[in-house]
């Protein structure tokens, strides 16, 4: 894969079709995860840390990562466990909020904030975004993904 990185991140790569991955960046090795597969379809979710086995030993933060692996884990239980299924946008939004556990907390931060929070929608191409904390910002519906791929 020659896309040059120059430093740790993550990409999150999904289509229409449903084709969807994660791939975790260093400047040095990509690894590809894919799609976690459940009972009502497939997700990807992606955090302030790499989650494969193969790449944890890149991670440069040392566990000092507000606590990524919290919010990896209440995503993937949420799902896995069918919290998630029916109204799927509406209670995704609240699995962004925290309802079903630690996502965006943090009250105790003074100086780490959460930038937005974003849910896609690959039938409808519409995009909800909760720009700030999503407990005390609404989700707001942005189009222009939508609009791009109608106009043709």
């Amino acid at each position: 894969m020659d896309l040059p990185v120059a430093s740790n991140c993550n990409i999150l790569l999904a289509d229409k079709k449903g084709n969807m991955v994660v791939v975790e960046c260093t400047p040095i090795l990509k690894k590809v995860r894919a799609a976690e597969a459940f009972v009502n379809g497939s997700i990807v979710c992606t955090v302030n840390s790499f989650t494969s086995n193969e790449m944890k030993a890149y991670d440069d933060a040392n566990g000092n990562d507000y606590d990524s692996h919290k919010r990896y884990r209440t995503v993937i239980d949420s799902f896995s466990s069918e919290r998630i299924k029916d109204e799927y946008i509406e209670t995704t939004e609240h699995l962004l909020k925290g309802d079903y556990g630690f996502m965006c907390q943090y009250d105790d931060e003074p100086d780490f904030e959460t930038v937005w929070s974003s849910i896609f929608d690959l039938d409808s191409l519409v995009i909800y975004r909760a720009e700030g904390d999503p407990r005390k910002k609404k989700f707001v519906t942005d189009n222009r993904l939508h609009d791009l791929i109608r106009r043709g």
